[in-house]
């Protein structure tokens, strides 16, 4: 029963020494018991921004040496609005129109452009029909072989 308790005191013994070899020596360390009403960093002289000094592989060059590309100008002004549905409804009906140009269906091309203001009908109140007919009209008078009056251009965004 002795030798089983020293060698395990032995065994732990070792364990301590070998792995806790740091914690082990920093807790049988006596210290001095001072009392100060300030905290142990307080005593601590540090510089809290440290040394100013560039970074590595930056320098400071001659105005000679720095080379500026010239200014072009770009295609955005104050004046630029985005796109949107409007432009994307003109742009489909001048395809329509510029794909009938050899075409002489005159009713077939209206249901195509009926479906395609179908198409947008979601967006009917950000697009002015009439607008929009005024220069579809004017595009196809000069690209399609039949001519369209302004009663057969559809008025409404419904069929």
């Amino acid at each position: 029963m002795t030798t089983v308790l020293l060698l395990n005191l032995a065994w732990y013994g070792y364990i301590l020494f070998r792995y806790y070899r740091r914690e082990l020596s920093a807790w049988l360390k006596i210290k001095p018991m001072v009392q100060t009403f300030l905290p142990a960093v307080a005593h601590k002289q540090t510089d809290v921004m440290g040394e100013a000094r560039p970074e590595a592989d930056t320098g400071l060059y001659h105005p000679e040496e720095l080379l500026f590309a010239g200014a072009d100008p770009d295609d955005i002004s104050d004046q630029t609005l985005p796109k949107g549905p409007a432009d994307d409804l003109l742009a489909e009906a001048m395809v329509l129109v510029e794909a009938y140009g050899g075409n002489d269906n005159k009713s077939e091309f209206l249901s195509l452009f009926k479906l395609l203001l179908d198409k947008y009908e979601v967006f009917a109140d950000e697009i002015s029909l009439p607008a929009l007919i005024k220069s579809v009209s004017a595009f196809a008078s000069t690209q399609l072989p039949f001519e369209i009056r302004a009663d057969e251009w559809p008025l409404t965004f419904t069929s």
